[in-house]
């Protein structure tokens, strides 16, 4: 149910995301004729001795819409590849105990708590009545434990989910957002954007080792080792070690992904604007260089 549930959201997002992509084209022409327009006025108005800015202008204008455009037309593919790069980084931290597969199949994460919390079910099942009435704070531990190793792989499985449904909700709004990024005045949404999008990709890497390093732990679990029935501190130790699991796996990813997302939208604020901008205008310098050279060439002959 867990599958089905996940695969019908992300079927409704990349829907969504289809129907949001018709319009990101057109935005994207639109804002960089306004943006061409707003650069070439002044330039324009200048006369012949801004001839050249206004030429290089366009021309730079031109290859940043192309690279918008291209990366528009891809960009579902792009994220995908993204996200599933970013786990297997995760899991190969690890040691590739996981694989991109079980990112549409949450369920083997509760299948692997059903598992580990299997041995406190069948002794409460076996002891119940003579240990309820002798110990009754043994029945307790188990209870409880067993209860706690579920709770906490539905609480991952959960965090999985909702990790891919953000991710991909946020490239849906990327796809009418980004083409903002060619013009300054609006460049702020495509900032928005990508450091959502960056935040998503980080908390899937972290999410992806944290969970590549604890399951196999679960996984060869056996309590206890001799085959007898669990003790009670056994029990809740491993009780309280998955519930820590499962605080870290939550915790962790999702103070990285804010981390992250804050990074990049204070580098593309600050530092890219200003290098990009003084890159933009060593290019401006040398297309005007080169068409004033070609200008006197010219009128020499």
């Amino acid at each position: 149910m867990l599958d089905t549930i996940t695969l019908a959201f992300l079927g409704a997002i990349q829907t969504g995301t289809a129907s949001l992509a018709r319009f990101s084209l057109p935005l994207l022409g639109v804002l960089a004729i306004i943006a061409i327009y707003t650069k070439l006025g002044p330039l324009v108005a200048s006369g012949s001795a801004g001839a050249g800015d206004a030429i290089a202008t366009v021309l730079l204008q031109a290859i940043k819409t192309g690279i918008l455009f291209w990366v528009l037309v891809h960009l579902v593919d792009f994220s995908t590849d993204a996200l599933l790069t970013f786990f297997q980084w995760g899991s190969a931290a690890a040691g590739g105990a996981i694989t991109p597969a079980s990112l549409l199949k949450p369920s083997s994460f509760v299948a692997i708590g059903q598992k580990a919390a299997a041995p406190l079910a069948d002794a409460i099942d076996r002891l119940g009545g003579f240990w309820f009435t002798k110990k009754p704070w043994v029945m307790l531990t188990y209870w409880v434990s067993s209860w706690l190793i579920i709770a906490a792989f539905w609480f991952v499985a959960v965090h999985v989910v909702l990790t891919l449904i953000e991710f991909y909700l946020a490239v849906m709004v990327t796809t009418v957002l980004l083409p903002f990024g060619i013009w300054t005045p609006t460049a702020f949404f495509a900032e928005f954007t990508i450091g959502w999008v960056t935040g998503g990709l980080v908390r899937m890497l972290v999410t992806a080792a944290i969970m590549g390093i604890a399951l196999p732990l679960f996984n060869l679990a056996r309590f206890p080792a001799n085959g007898g029935d669990p003790t009670a501190d056994t029990a809740l130790t491993v009780g309280l070690a998955t519930a820590l699991f499962a605080l870290l796996a939550w915790v962790i990813p999702g103070r990285a992904a804010a981390i992250a997302g804050r990074g990049v939208s204070l580098a593309l604020h600050a530092g890219t604007v200003v290098s990009g901008a003084a890159g933009a205008g060593r290019a401006v310098l040398a297309t005007r260089a080169a068409i004033r050279g070609a200008s006197s060439l010219l009128k020499r002959q």
